[in-house]
Formats: C-alpha cells, structure tokens, sequence
C-alpha cells in the first residue's frame, strides 16, 4: 500500500516540482539581468511621475502656462519610452537573454506564454525520466506519456503564465504596498509566494486542470488535489 502511495504521488506531484526546478533556475541564469530591468520599471514609473506633475502643474497653476510646451514635453517623454522598449526589444546585436528581456518589455504576457509551455513541458519530462533514471521505476515496463507532457505544456501556456503574470504584478504592488526595503523585498516576496498564497493556488490549480484535461467529474478533481497539494507543498518548500 505504501509503495502505490509513493508511486502516485511521483506520478502526480513531481511534474509541478520539477517545472518549479526549473522555472528556478531559468530566473538564476536571468538574474543578471535583473537589475537592467528594474532600471527600467524605476524608469516607467519616473516617466509616469513626470508626465501627472506635468499635467497637474498645467491644471492647477494660477499662471497662465502655456499648452503647447507642456504638450510636447509630455508627449517626448512617452515617445522616449516607447522607443527604448522597441530599440530593446528588436536590436539583432543584443545577447540572447537580452533580447528575451527586450521581449519581457514589450510583450510580457505573450513571452511569459511561450516560455510557461517550455517550462512546464520541460518539467514534465524531468518528471518522467528521473525515477527512471535515479532506478526508482522499472526501464523494461517505461512509456514516456506525450499526452501527460502535451497537458503540462497548455497549462503552462494557457493558464499557469498568465496568472503568474497577475500574481507577479500583484505582488509588486503589495511589496510597495508594505513599504519593504532593502534585503527584506525577497524575504517578503518569497515567504508572500511559497506560504502565503500562490504556491497554494498554482499547485491546486495544476492538480485541478490536469484532472479536468484528464476527464474527471468535479468530485474526482476535488480529492486528487485533496490528496496530493500537502506533499506537493513540502516538496517544493
């Protein structure tokens, strides 16, 4: 009984496990880049800043300031922000990892897509090999199941990037929110992210799409996710 245990739960668990693995990993060898991009976000929203002192200076004033240079002030700032997300985005001397994060820039929920099937496809195939691999599963009687790696995909694609998405923009705005500085921002993004709520939400949410896809009634979904999302959270913590 406790070996079919121990089976089931690799079979259902160490797909999103192994996806985390390697989600983690990709934003290591991104990380180089972090700062580039926050440069960027701290650019925006200085940009942002600008343009509403501008405008309420227009409004507010008692003075009688002139539209036309407020207008071309606006409108050069907005013109310089676009053009240097597009210039990041399309230039061919750039390095790979640059050119994703010029992508990140102009089209964040698309890349996020593209990049979740990979992940998750990838993830799903770690899932499936290891225990082949590390001698846990028998080589003789192995199929590698297409299907399985063809619904991670979609869910990384379809569903799981564009929440992750709304989560990432979410947890921003709570970090600024909180007023947390210094060394604290990924203490509290992290403790936010794997105890809080979205490690909770994504896994359930992977447990629950890959019954759906599966053809499970509701009831089945419901004690799947029961069954597994404790030993999945200890497993990813």
């Amino acid at each position: 009984m406790s070996h079919y245990l121990c089976r089931s739960f690799a079979r259902r668990a160490l797909a999103p496990i192994g996806a985390a693995a390697t989600i983690s990993t990709t934003t290591i060898l991104l990380g180089e880049n972090s700062s580039h991009r926050a440069s960027l976000w701290c650019a925006e929203r200085t940009a942002s800043n600008t343009r509403r002192l501008i405008l309420q200076r227009c409004r507010f004033s008692s003075e009688s300031t002139p539209k036309e240079p407020v207008k071309k002030a606006v409108a050069e700032i907005t013109s310089r922000q676009a053009s240097t997300a597009t210039a990041t985005a399309a230039s061919p001397s750039k390095s790979f990892l640059q050119w994703y994060e010029g992508h990140l820039q102009a089209r964040p929920v698309q890349t996020k897509m593209v990049t979740g099937s990979l992940l998750w496809g990838i993830g799903d195939t770690v899932a499936q090999v290891v225990p082949v691999v590390a001698g846990q599963a028998s080589s003789n009687t192995f199929q590698y199941d297409w299907a399985r790696t063809g619904r991670a995909a979609f869910f990384g694609f379809a569903i799981h990037a564009p929440c992750s998405h709304l989560h990432f923009n979410f947890l921003e705005w709570l970090t600024v929110r909180a007023q947390v500085t210094g060394l604290g921002i990924p203490i509290f993004k992290a403790f936010m992210e794997q105890f809080v709520y979205w490690s909770w939400f994504s896994n359930s949410l992977y447990h629950g799409a890959m019954g759906a896809m599966q053809g499970q009634t509701p009831t089945q979904i419901y004690h799947r996710i029961a069954d597994v999302l404790w030993e999945t959270q200890k497993a990813q913590w």
